[in-house]
């Protein structure tokens, strides 16, 4: 008698597969919705670290150029008076070294705006010797005559950061730099002694394509340029020479130290963030700043 044997196959029921599919579907939403808000993550986590870079570099360039007002002179300071100004009354209209600007109102943001003085430009070095009582010195420019254009908004002089003076700037030719008719050397300069561009620098916002900016403006007819993007809030706080505090200085020649605030903001509101605000992340920083350039002469 011969035995017939069958193998017997099992397969997937339509049940089965349904439920299969079903615990899939389940496991891959789980997983892509991980993966979305990592993305959400890295997003705002990137948008936070380009915030905080912008504020960075705005307060650092803003740190150097405040930090250096003054600088030029002799550090001469009586009653206030810088030696730059007392040398040439005004730089580009600007008659103190500080002059602040409280509550100002550009492009609907309302800010402190700042203008500084210093010899902020290194040009060149003296060529040769210059005696006491010359007219005229020969500069060795670093990277091209910034008088070249004949800008009469580029004619304060600095020699070795100590003495001040103007020059003829219709006068000039190449590296032989006249100065003002009736301005003689105060003093013996030496070859190879540095040359500086003493400017007025303003600090203060407003907006570029609809974006609010920290800008800098050199007073020299070239306009504002931008330093930083998404700058929303500028606010300076000035110490005086008696130890007191005020955003609005009666007399900017009193002003010994500036404490600056800046707050910057991300450049895309968080929709999380909405409900409690308008979406965007900000930062403040806060740094004071000794302007050591204008410290009281103790002679005074």
């Amino acid at each position: 008698m011969k035995i017939k044997a069958y193998n017997r196959q099992s397969g997937v029921t339509l049940i089965e597969l349904l439920i299969a599919l079903a615990m899939s579907a389940i496991l891959i939403a789980g997983i892509y919705r991980v993966f979305i808000q990592q993305q959400k993550s890295y997003a705002v986590q990137e948008q936070v670290a380009d915030m905080q870079q912008n504020a960075r570099v705005a307060i650092n360039k803003m740190l150097r150029e405040i930090r250096m007002a003054g600088f030029g002179g002799k550090n001469e300071n009586v009653g206030g008076l810088n030696d730059i100004i007392k040398i040439f009354g005004n730089v580009n209209g600007y008659t103190n070294i500080v002059t602040p600007e409280h509550d100002v109102v550009q492009d609907g943001i309302t800010h402190d705006r700042i203008t500084v003085v210093a010899a902020y430009d290194l040009i060149g070095t003296l060529k040769n010797d210059a005696n006491a009582g010359s007219n005229t010195v020969t500069v060795t420019y670093t990277d091209g005559s910034p008088f070249t254009t004949k800008n009469a908004k580029k004619r304060y002089l600095c020699l070795s950061g100590r003495n001040n003076y103007e020059i003829d700037i219709d006068s000039v030719s190449g590296g032989n730099v006249p100065l003002k008719a009736g301005t003689t050397l105060l003093e013996d300069h030496r070859a190879g002694e540095p040359v500086f561009l003493v400017k007025a620098i303003t600090y203060g916002l407003k907006r570029s394509s609809g974006v609010p900016i920290l800008y800098r403006n050199e007073n020299t007819g070239g306009g504002a340029q931008a330093v930083a993007e998404h700058i929303e809030s500028l606010r300076f706080l000035y110490r005086l020479a008696d130890g007191s505090q005020t955003h609005s200085p009666a007399d900017p020649r009193q002003i010994r130290g500036v404490t600056v605030l800046i707050t910057a903001r991300t450049e895309k509101a968080d929709p999380d963030l909405s409900k409690s605000g308008d979406g965007y992340r900000r930062r403040t920083v806060t740094t004071y700043i000794d302007l050591r350039n204008l410290r009281d002469d103790p002679g005074s």
